[in-house]
């Protein structure tokens, strides 16, 4: 199976979830990644700038997962490793100026993953093994995990990392209803699927309306919203950094909130109009096939 035959929207399904490695340094370690996916049903691998990945350690250490290692999809950049995916999810080891509450145990994370992962990819991210996560793959991430280690050694080797998360995702993913393809049987569900933490924004709770989608918009599609606000901001006199703040607070807004696509729309309507207000060129980076008008609000 490829990256290409990812889940359709609606099942609680494993295959829609994407493990990304960011640059990492010991080719055994990808290995080892390797055979934890295969063992708790991941599948979908995506490694940034990893070194050596192909190494004869590394399939070693991906006996009887060589497949996820031979499919693994090898990027140099963190948007091309996780354009595509609705959601991103970091895990860290690392002290960092985050509320406390920020920060969720493996199994409130894989919660949050498996009920995202019913209407598009979710990626979940592992730094590099000696300094983990830079600010710019935080920044990025609407959900971050730490595990609860002792202070003697609190960190855990990548392989443990994933096999960890890995199994949390899979018990989530089974009281969800979720069945492996060759074991025939649903396992029921131990009551209500109900994610905990920060950030929760159940569907049923939205006003409904029409043209009102909840599909969560990609990180490529968010991007290009951010992208969109800055020009818009240029246009009416933000300088560079007063930008960088503002567009910092949305993002972390968004972290915490939520954002769906109709909502996206809002934000390149009121763009558009800026931009048109002020006499300033069109953004480049809306797409072609954009044909919404500007006052077609959802």
């Amino acid at each position: 199976m490829t990256d290409a035959d990812l889940a359709p929207s609606g099942a609680p399904d494993l295959d829609n979830v994407v493990v990304v490695l960011s640059r990492t340094t010991e080719p055994m370690n990808i290995g080892a990644a390797c055979r934890a996916m295969k063992t708790m049903g991941l599948k979908h691998l995506r490694l940034i700038s990893p070194l050596n990945p192909g190494g004869r350690s590394a399939r070693a250490l991906a006996h009887g997962a060589e497949d996820i290692l031979e499919n693994a999809l090898v990027v140099d950049d963190l948007m091309e490793a996780v354009g595509d995916c609705t959601v991103v999810c970091g895990t860290t080891a690392r002290p960092r100026q985050l509320r406390k509450d920020a920060l969720l145990d493996p199994g409130n994370l894989a919660d949050h993953i498996v009920d995202h992962a019913r209407t598009g990819k979710v990626a979940l991210m592992f730094g590099t093994e000696r300094t983990g996560l830079t600010n710019d793959e935080v920044d990025i991430c609407r959900y971050l995990s730490s595990v609860d280690t002792a202070p003697e050694q609190p960190s855990l080797n990548l392989a443990q990392a994933v096999m960890l998360y890995g199994w949390e995702i899979r018990q989530a993913w089974r009281a969800a209803g979720g069945v492996d393809a060759a074991q025939g049987r649903v396992r029921k569900p131990q009551g209500a699927h109900e994610p905990r933490g920060p950030g929760v924004r159940r569907p049923e709770m939205r006003v409904r309306h029409p043209h009102r989608t909840t599909r969560l918009p990609t990180q490529t599609e968010l991007d290009n919203m951010y992208g969109h606000l800055a020009h818009a901001m240029s246009a009416v006199g933000y300088s560079d950094q007063e930008r960088l703040k503002f567009l910092t607070y949305l993002r972390q807004l968004h972290m915490r909130a939520g954002i769906v696509n109709w909502e996206m729309h809002i934000y390149h309507i009121l763009c558009r109009r800026i931009l048109k207000a002020t006499g300033a060129p069109r953004f480049e980076g809306i797409p072609d096939d954009d044909t919404t008008g500007e006052d077609d609000l959802p």
